[in-house]
Parts: C-alpha cells; structure tokens; sequence
C-alpha cells in the first residue's frame, strides 16, 4: 500500500512538473525538445519566485537577482583541470578576471576580452568557464574572462568602467600575460555584447591605445528607448528565456533603480511610456527606426501596442541622463565610425534580434566591416546553454565566430 502510495505521489508531482514547465514552441525553433526542457526548468523557477511572492518575499522581479547564478569562489576554474591550457584567477585593473592561456609561455599571443551575460545584474565569470576555455582553444588567444560588478548594488556604469579599465590595461601591459597588444579584440553576449560594444565604441576614441583588432556581439541588448520593435512584439513570449519584462527589469536595475520601485519602473519602461513625445521625434528616434531593419521584420506580425501619452514623467527625470547614453546604449552613438570589425549574432527567435540588426546596420552605414549572422532557428542564450545542451544554432555561430578571429589575425 505504501509502495502503491508512493508511486502515485511521484507520478504527481512529475504530472506537476511537467505541467508546469511546459511552454509551447514557435515552429522552426531549432533542437525544440532539448529546448522544451531548458524552458522547463527556467519556468519551475520563476514558479518559485511567485511562491516567494505568496509568501511576501517581494515581487519576481525584486528576486530576479539568482545568487547561485553568480557563485564566488576561491577554487581554481574547473577547466583548469583540464590541463591543455593554463587557467588561473587573477585581478586586473581592479577586477577579478579569469586567464586562459597557452602553457607555452615563450612567445606572444593575440587576446579576447569576454564580457559575461546576465542582463548586468546575475551571472559570472564561473559560468562561462567553458565555454571561454572553447573560445581559447579554437582560436588559439588568450581569453580574459572578466569578472565584472554587477546592478543594482553596482549599477551603471560601473559595470562598463570595469570593462573598460581591463581592456584598456591589456592594451597596455598585455605582455604581462603573453598577449600582443596589437593582436587584441573585445567578445560579450547579451548584456556582455553591450558592454563589448561600449568599450571598442571608448577605447576607439583613445588615440594612445593600440587599435582594438575586432568585436564580437552575440545577441546583444544595445538600447532601452523603445522596446516596441517588432522582435519585442512578435517574440516576447515565444522563447520566454527573455521577454521584454524581464529586458525592462534589467535596463532598469543597470540604469541605478532600487527594489523597492523595480515593478513600476519594468511595467513603465516595457509599455514604453519611460520616453516624452518629443524625444521620441529627435534624432534619438532615427537610431532605432524599423527601416533600418530587414524588409521582413520592419512589421509586426501582431499589433502594435499603443504608446500612452501620458508618459510617466518622474521616471523619465531619473533616467534621462543614462537611456541615450552611448555607454549604456551604444546604439545611440551618433558616431560609429572608425570600429573595429565586428561579429554581430542575431538570434531569429530573441525579442533582441532587431537590436542586433538594428546595431549590424548602423555600423555598415558608417563604414565599419560587419559579419552578420543570423542564427535561423536559434534563440536568446544559445551560445550559453549550448554548454549544457547540444544546440545546432549555437554550434553553427560558434564556427564562424573562430573562423572570423582567424581571420582577422590572418591565420
């Protein structure tokens, strides 16, 4: 009877499970079961932070921050345990870092600086361990793996004057870790391909530095004025690893926001009523028109939300001075020109994607040689959970991101 009793409690609670993990899949969507689980368990979690909130922990978003996503430790790397390359935590400038480097110490080498994902506010240097120890091997660099501060207990810009202050010391002092100062490009993904974006966009306009060689921007989150694109629209809950709240919760958290208002800025911010009419006319507008995307995606599939006029004037007031910064949102530059190369990822199923077009396109306008990829079938994270699972759309990307370093160190 217990037996039976048992059994009939764990068919329930897999039953639950399941239920509860289930999303369904836009068709087309690469390696759709693997993916069915990953989605599974990132709703089992937001199903925890509800409970939290039930239980008056506060709101999801006021628990977005996932601590064992961003664990501190003194322990070597774990793939330093697998011994083709040395791997060791250091400081640079500062900031606690992780080195890949060639065990063969008798020359110099060309370098990655990698900026994390995790929207700014969760993830780490750990997480990406590696992947970044693929990277190093694949396209024969040195990787730093830099350890940024994270919002909102350190919010911008601190994060991007992290990455800065480690970019700026390998252009300099790179041969303290065997790297050609001449040999050097930034990498991130995501909130990292931002923060890539911001230092090749401050280090370019450093005359004394050598020359960043390349960027490369996996699906990346380049601004907070209007997150209404089509991609916003059409795929907020498609691939729910990112929606547009979440997105909006992440902006504000970077953008210096605390707990205690983080549901009324992320509800502000995601219907987009952060932004006055009249700034939505200037030429901050032009930078995100949907002419400069592909023909395909300048329209929505679904309707377009309705703006409110009445735009919520005290947020506004406390972000001003951040949302058109070229630091947080590189896609407001007004000048891209003289960037180093770039690889640029776009995801098709990302509420990002038109960001990454939108980035893409700009650069080109301005002269810059631009890679675009376009990841058919892949989704927001890809390059991330393909770690953990076989993903084809991540595993073509990755390809032609160490072919594209190979070739611009002319290998």
């Amino acid at each position: 009877m217990f037996l039976q009793g048992l059994v009939t409690v764990i068919t329930l609670t897999i039953l639950g499970v399941a239920i509860i993990g289930y999303h369904p899949l836009p068709t087309g969507l690469e390696n759709p079961i693997k993916v069915q689980v990953a989605m599974g368990i990132l709703k089992l979690l937001r199903a925890v932070r509800t409970v939290q909130e039930y239980l008056g922990y506060g709101s999801p978003y006021q628990n977005v921050k996932l601590h064992f996503l961003t664990p501190k430790t003194d322990d070597p790397p774990k793939s330093a345990a697998i011994g083709d390359l040395k791997v060791t935590r250091d400081t640079i400038a500062g900031v606690p870092v992780i080195v890949y480097q060639p065990k063969d110490n008798s020359g110099l080498y060309p370098a990655i600086v990698y900026f994390h994902g995790g929207g700014w506010v969760t993830c780490s240097a750990d997480m990406y361990d590696t992947l970044m120890h693929e990277y190093a091997v694949k396209t024969g660099t040195v990787i730093i793996n830099v350890d940024y501060r994270l919002a909102p207990e350190h919010p911008f810009p601190t994060p991007v004057q992290d990455c800065i202050d480690v970019t700026r010391f390998i252009l300099q002092h790179g041969a303290k870790y065997n790297i050609d100062v001449t040999k050097v490009g930034v990498a991130g993904d995501s909130a990292g391909g931002n923060l890539a974006a911001s230092v090749a966009l401050k280090l370019t306009r450093e005359p004394d530095l050598p020359r960043l060689l390349f960027q490369i921007i996996h699906y990346p989150a380049m601004q907070a004025f209007d997150l209404h694109l089509p991609s916003y629209i059409d795929l907020n809950q498609s691939v729910p690893i990112l929606t547009q709240d979440q997105m909006a919760a992440f902006y504000a958290y970077y953008m210096g926001v605390n707990r205690e208002n983080i549901d009324h800025f992320t509800t502000v911010i995601s219907e987009n009523r952060h932004i006055p009419a009249d700034v939505r006319k200037s030429k901050l507008a032009s930078f995100v028109d949907v002419k400069l995307l592909p023909p395909q995606y300048q329209t929505p599939k679904n309707p377009r939300p309705t703006i409110h006029s009445d735009y919520d004037a005290q947020v506004y007031a406390q972000i001003k001075d951040i949302v058109a910064d070229p630091l947080f949102s590189p896609l407001m530059a007004p000048d891209l020109t003289g960037l180093p190369p770039a690889f640029v990822q776009v995801c098709e199923f990302d509420v990002l994607r038109d960001d990454g077009f939108l980035y893409a396109r700009r650069l080109q306008d301005a002269g810059v040689q631009v890679k675009l990829h376009f990841g058919k079938g892949g989704f927001h994270g890809d390059i991330i959970i393909y770690i953990f699972v076989q993903l084809n759309s991540a595993e073509s990307c990755l390809s032609e991101v160490y072919s594209f370093v190979k070739d611009r160190l002319g290998k």
